[in-house]
């Protein structure tokens, strides 16, 4: 047999006469394989022989290259680990800097800062060790997200969530972050069930009695939240530049969809009772802010609206006004009256005066689409109609304002005057004089 045998390369296998044919043998782990090639030609016999060893030398090669390129990626985490990386302290500042980012308001940025600081604080305090952001694991992830549940809301936790899972995905590409997965992923931590829980709306009672109870800037700031239904932000920080006394209405772009896509105005009848607070402000004063003291109140800090905040719930605490609530399931009282439930009464009291709930939607600005009705200017005279037939809740009776009557019409008048110039106002002056000259005849 040995003589029969074509002797060839280690590995390549060999080629056998039997007879007038050649048959192939090879070895593959141990195995032995013999074919017949059905050729007495030895040239091709070879050929088939490769052919038969082909499938078997693809395999063999895809192990050595995968074998390679194990061993490289292993030296490529071997290498990075050994480049600097970006560490938690810094992460929220190159989240600040990245492009590809969602764009807030400067107010949101601070929130999700402080949000962030928890979490650095919680790093330090039970994995001291831990310095750069790609080794946050998820065991880690999921025990912040545990000790944040013991004190947050449903709604709370979830913005937590949500923030931490856009900082990881937003530094994803990031060159100095070096990150191989996201520790918040949503597989891992999952949201929590929203508990159905609001602002009460207040009593006409309670809300005459706020209004009595306080002055000055506070209580225009009150006046505008009930009979505008402006968010403790749009009213504390509106300008006269959104008021104008003359067409009597507010129009502004809320804040909290003034960062939308094509964002609406919201058009809002001044209602009399405001009317008349805002005129008695001297026309010199009319510049900037209507309310320059709270609005520096509201934007000062860090924390924006927090001081202010404070301040209004001790008015309500000083009316007797309970504001907290308990909510099943949470170690903490929930808030069930703040400056937010004079939105609440707003909607609640144009609905009852007979405003249509599509255009009282449009008139405080939600947010959300399915929501938000534009009303036409067709239905401007029945919308202000409804607004004024809110009740006076700085007066003992708490009647609708009638907007037709002589002190309603002389105030509208005179803040027309007061918008006119030099030259309009002579002729104002002129027509008066012969109107006088008529009736007096």
């Amino acid at each position: 047999m040995a003589k029969n045998e074509a002797k060839r390369a280690k590995g390549t296998g060999c080629l056998i006469k039997r007879g007038s044919l050649y048959t192939a043998r090879w070895v593959r782990d141990g195995k032995v394989y013999v074919r017949s090639t059905e050729t007495s030609d030895k040239k091709e016999a070879a050929k088939k022989l490769a052919e038969f060893l082909e499938p078997f030398t693809f395999q063999k090669d895809a192990e050595k290259l995968s074998a390679i390129g194990k061993k490289i990626e292993g030296a490529e985490a071997h290498a990075d680990a050994l480049l600097p990386s970006l560490t938690i302290s810094n992460t929220f500042k190159a989240y600040l800097d990245s492009t590809n980012r969602p764009d807030a308001g400067t107010r949101t940025m601070k929130n999700y800062e402080s949000q962030f600081n928890r979490f650095i604080e919680w790093m330090d305090k039970h994995h001291q060790d831990v310095k750069e952001m790609r080794a946050v694991t998820k065991e880690m992830s999921c025990a912040f997200a545990v000790e944040l549940g013991k004190t947050l809301t449903a709604n709370s936790f979830n913005k937590y969530l949500v923030l931490f899972r856009r900082i990881w995905k937003v530094l994803n590409k990031h060159p100095e972050a070096r990150l191989k997965f996201n520790p918040w992923d949503k597989d891992d931590i999952h949201p929590k069930i929203e508990k159905d829980h609001s602002r009460r709306e207040l009593t006409i009672d309670e809300l005459s009695g706020v209004i009595a109870s306080v002055d000055g800037e506070m209580r225009l700031l009150f006046a505008i939240g009930i009979y505008c239904g402006l968010r403790l932000g749009d009213a504390s920080c509106l300008k006269w530049g959104s008021v104008d006394l003359v067409r009597r209405e507010i129009v502004l772009i809320p804040g909290k969809i003034a960062r939308m896509k094509n964002p609406k105005h919201v058009q809002i009848p001044i209602h009399p009772t405001l009317f008349k607070l805002l005129f008695e402000i001297p026309h010199a004063q009319r510049k900037g802010y209507v309310l320059p003291e709270l609005s520096g109140v509201y934007l000062k800090g860090k924390s924006k609206g927090a001081t202010l905040s404070k301040r209004i719930q001790k008015v309500f605490h000083d009316c007797k006004i309970e504001t907290g609530c308990k909510v099943d399931g949470y170690s903490r009282s929930g808030v069930e009256v703040g400056f937010h439930s004079l939105r609440h009464s707003f909607v609640s009291l144009s609905a009852n005066a007979g405003v249509p709930m599509a255009v009282v939607q449009s008139l405080v600005g939600h947010s959300n689409p399915a929501m938000t009705r534009h009303y036409h200017h067709d239905d401007l005279k029945a919308v202000k109609a409804g607004v004024y037939a809110l009740p006076d809740v700085t007066s003992s009776n708490s009647a609708a304002l009638n907007v037709n009557s002589p002190e309603s019409k002389l105030d509208g008048i005179l803040a027309m005057l007061e918008g006119l110039s030099s030259a309009e106002l002579a002729q104002v002056i002129k027509y008066s004089t012969r109107l006088r000259k008529e009736s007096a005849v």
